[in-house]
């Protein structure tokens, strides 16, 4: 049976810990899920909350924050400015793991991760503008924009997604991902999810 998991690195290890009965919450506070992020600036916290925000769920190690930089540069954790790759940003320092298991070994083509409004996966989220970014040593190291309302930029469409590397026949596949998100508008920006799609033979 195929299964798809979703975690963040944090939690009591901090370890890899399954974030999927929460809501990923960007903030503009390492500690504080309630600060909001400042339209026009990316987010300095991320966080796991059990509602919009809720309270938060992190346990003793707080998930990783990824802010945009620019289209080749990140921050990790409030740190000074990177460039973007394997070197910089390890696997257990992006936003997530997507984890997908199969009883058979299966190898996987046309991978690929989007944000969109939680309703319909080809329609984008409203109010927010998303970048995202693979953590492999394949030499990708800008990141894609994966979601702008003003410019129709957004789902599980060609070009405004996110394209995952094809992975070798195993039984267990895992995906390191980045995101890194600004509001347009001020208030909540509750119809902002993420997806993941691919096919395994």
């Amino acid at each position: 049976m195929a299964t798809f998991f979703w975690e963040y690195y944090g939690g009591a290890g901090p370890a890899w810990t399954d974030m999927s009965t929460n809501t990923v919450v960007f903030a503009s506070s390492l500690t504080d899920l309630t600060q909001p992020v400042t339209v026009g600036q990316y987010n300095d916290g991320t966080h796991m909350g059990n509602d919009d925000p809720g309270t938060d769920q992190c346990g003793a190690n707080h998930a990783n924050n990824i802010k945009y930089i620019s289209s080749g540069q990140f921050q990790l954790n409030a740190g000074g400015s990177e460039t973007l790759n394997s070197t910089n940003l390890a696997w257990n320092e992006n936003t997530l793991r997507v984890r997908f298991t199969d009883a058979s070994s299966v190898a996987i083509t046309n991978a690929r991760f989007y944000t969109y409004d939680g309703s319909t996966v080809t329609t984008e989220a409203t109010g927010v503008v998303a970048w995202a970014w693979q953590c492999t040593p394949s030499g990708v190291n800008t990141w894609q924009l994966v979601n702008n309302p003003a410019s129709g930029i957004g789902g599980d469409n060609s070009t405004e997604r996110l394209t995952l590397l094809d992975q070798a026949a195993s039984t267990e596949h895992h995906y390191y991902i980045s995101v890194t998100a600004t509001p347009t508008s001020v208030g909540a920006k509750t119809l902002f999810d993420f997806g993941v799609a691919l096919t395994y033979s």
